[in-house]
């Protein structure tokens, strides 16, 4: 009798587990979606916003008065607002990347022609006029050429030139109006972005991951790849480097894979854990979470060489840090694709 009873226990204990795995409740991708915003999007967003008032407010300051100190802090404000820009580039997907308004915050390298000749001109120099070129001849990129290209001396003698200063106030002006449109944007799509349940390659979760594999194809192959002359180009061109004026090419990959890591691994709740939920296992995620530690390491190791010396000095290194790079690439095109049923549509630069 003890043994009947002992394996009716067990059925019903068996039969009860049975139970407990069939109802547990599926991952809930809207909360994912809406952590998405909530926790990592607004505050990216308000910071770049804020850094890029910070930076008009400097320029503003030097134009007032032309001094090494006032400067210098343009030049610390631009780095600011670069490596805030560097953590937006993530979220560039759905409405917010038909409007292509990223790219008028940063297309570089400057037309430095182009800008010189506008100075040098006797077109009017207003905001409104600034808005109106070509994108390599404003944003962030024309504003590294006018505070980084010269000796610091060679700087303050040319903002004597008061169309130089004029110029320099209309593009901070403009990005100012850039940043308070993206803001807005940003607050008229989030509900959109949470709602949207698509599956499909318009679905918000397929979005996202398509931008995780664009930022890090931009960063193998235009931010190192092509101008250390590991892709398409026969020998190396610093000029090519996004940041190269400033000698802040490193700093702003280094935020930009920190960026790709918040938004994987999330604060609480990333697609890491949506994989988890739908593998079963964390293989894919550790192998993510060591590539992005390697790559870390890698650019650590180049100390105070900036990428425009080490591409020349340091090629070898250059080459492992981008090997790692394309290493992460590759788990997100295809393993974690894969996994949540992603369609990238995206087209890659060398055909990896």
């Amino acid at each position: 009798m003890k043994k009947i009873i002992t394996s009716i226990t067990a059925a019903l204990l068996l039969a009860a587990c049975s139970n407990h795995t069939d109802t547990e409740p599926p991952y809930d991708v809207k909360q994912l979606r809406s952590d998405v915003i909530n926790t990592l999007e607004k505050n990216t967003t308000q910071a770049f916003s804020e850094s890029i008032n910070d930076l008009h407010s400097t320029i503003v300051q030097l134009s007032s008065s032309v001094t090494k100190k006032n400067l210098d802090l343009v030049k610390t404000a631009w780095k600011t607002a670069a490596k805030n820009y560097s953590s937006i580039e993530v979220f560039n997907f759905g409405e917010i990347k038909s409007t292509n308004i990223q790219t008028a915050f940063y297309s570089w390298g400057a037309n430095e022609t182009a800008i010189e000749d506008y100075i040098s001109s006797s077109n009017s120099i207003t905001e409104e006029a600034i808005n109106n070129l070509p994108t390599n001849s404003r944003g962030l990129s024309a504003i590294e050429y006018l505070v980084f290209e010269s000796t610091e001396e060679a700087t303050l003698q040319s903002f004597t030139n008061p169309r130089r200063v004029d110029y320099l106030v209309s593009l901070a002006k403009n990005l100012v109006s850039k940043a308070a449109t993206y803001t807005s944007l940003w607050e008229n799509y989030r509900n959109s972005f949470i709602e949207n349940e698509a599956t499909g390659v318009n679905g918000s979760i397929n979005q996202v991951v398509n931008q995780l594999y664009a930022l890090l194809e931009d960063v193998k192959s235009f931010k190192i790849g092509q101008p250390a002359a590991i892709e398409k180009i026969v020998t190396a061109d610093a000029s090519l480097l996004q940041a190269e004026k400033s000698s802040y090419s490193l700093v702003l990959i280094q935020k930009n894979i920190k960026s790709i890591e918040h938004l994987y691994f999330g604060l609480d709740n990333g697609l890491d854990d949506y994989i988890f939920s739908i593998t079963k296992n964390n293989e894919l995620n550790q192998e993510i979470r060591k590539e992005i530690k390697a790559i870390k390491e890698r650019i650590s190791d180049f100390k105070i060489v900036p990428l425009k010396e080490a591409i020349y000095n340091q090629n070898e290194q250059v080459k492992d840090l981008y090997s790692h790079i394309r290493n992460l690439l590759i788990l997100i095109k295809v393993d974690v694709s894969n996994s949540l049923s992603v369609t990238i549509t995206v087209t890659d630069n060398d055909g990896d």
